[in-house]
């Protein structure tokens, strides 16, 4: 089943979000150092990582016992909390080292943004706060603040911009900005002005007659290709035998080349585009665009 992707917010509440993190930037004097410091940006906040192991189940109801009626507690297993009032973050060690910068940001900015700092002594954070597609309010100001200091605000989309339309762009702009590539991606679609999106997939699963299905999880598109094409109907999973399964990379391969599919827009007229895939061995990633987003010259397919 996709899973949604309300990630938006007000024009209001984004320039505000952009505001802290310039401010938070600038105090740490990160703006234009690469990767983007999370360690200096969290301690010009004057916020500290805890030594201490968030899986100690002790260490947890300590910090809800201290903070009483005004913890935020998270739904599934946490992996951050951020103590406003100590100025102390605890994490989980446990979580993979491509999650741990958008994670620390994301604490920061339960601490630091001036309209959520007062509102909780403790805030608990879990894959369903930090997750993309989070539908409260309050997660997706810390989200969006987190993605505006590791990605500088518009440096990454600047650069990004500059070099040829494909998915290593942001794959390796990711290393650069010290992001994951799944954070980079969507970074690179949402803000790109072509007609583009990404299909993101669940790790292909061996099937007796199709060969493999491949589970969709959730897509991200542009605001161009969403006003050309709309909501488009997408299948529970793909497999070998339609287009875009057969873009998705097999036998170890990390990525395809790429390959015309074809989508009705919303005037019911049919438009050649081209999908092509990357896999961090996570998730899968099909970047699919219009060949008018392309020159002539610059289209090879598969």
């Amino acid at each position: 089943m996709v899973q949604p992707d309300d990630c938006s917010l007000s024009p209001r509440q984004q320039r505000l979000i952009r505001q802290q993190a310039e401010q938070a930037l600038q105090k740490a004097d990160a703006l234009g150092v690469f990767p983007t410091p999370v360690d200096d940006v969290m301690a010009a906040a004057e916020l500290l990582v805890a030594s201490e192991d968030l899986a100690d189940e002790g260490l947890l109801k300590q910090l809800r016992r201290k903070a009483g009626k005004t913890v935020r507690r998270a739904l599934t297993k946490i992996l951050g909390v951020v103590h406003v009032v100590s100025r102390i973050v605890y994490l989980d060690k446990a979580v993979h080292v491509a999650k741990l910068p958008f994670l620390k940001l994301h604490e920061t900015a339960h601490a630091v943004l001036p309209w959520q700092k007062d509102l909780y002594a403790v805030t608990e954070d879990c894959e369903m706060t930090i997750a993309p597609e989070v539908a409260e309010e309050f997660e997706r100001e810390a989200n969006s603040f987190a993605t505006e200091v590791i990605f500088q605000l518009d440096s990454f989309t600047q650069e990004s911009s500059e070099q040829p339309f494909n998915i290593l762009v942001p794959v390796q702009l990711s290393k650069q900005y010290g992001a994951s590539v799944y954070s980079s991606i969507r970074r690179y679609v949402s803000n790109h002005p072509r007609a583009c999106m990404v299909l993101v997939l669940e790790r292909p699963e061996l099937h007796s007659e199709l060969g493999f299905t491949c589970q969709i999880r959730r897509t991200l598109s542009s605001t161009s290709f969403q006003e050309q094409f709309g909501d488009l109907n997408w299948p529970p999973f793909f497999s070998p035998s339609d287009e875009i399964g057969a873009a998705i990379p097999m036998n170890g391969k990390r990525m395809s080349g790429r390959r015309r599919v074809t989508f009705v827009d919303q005037n019911g007229d049919q438009n050649q585009c081209l999908a092509e895939a990357f896999t961090n061995t996570y998730q899968v990633f099909i970047l699919i665009h219009s060949v008018k987003t392309l020159t002539a010259t610059s289209v090879s397919v598969a």
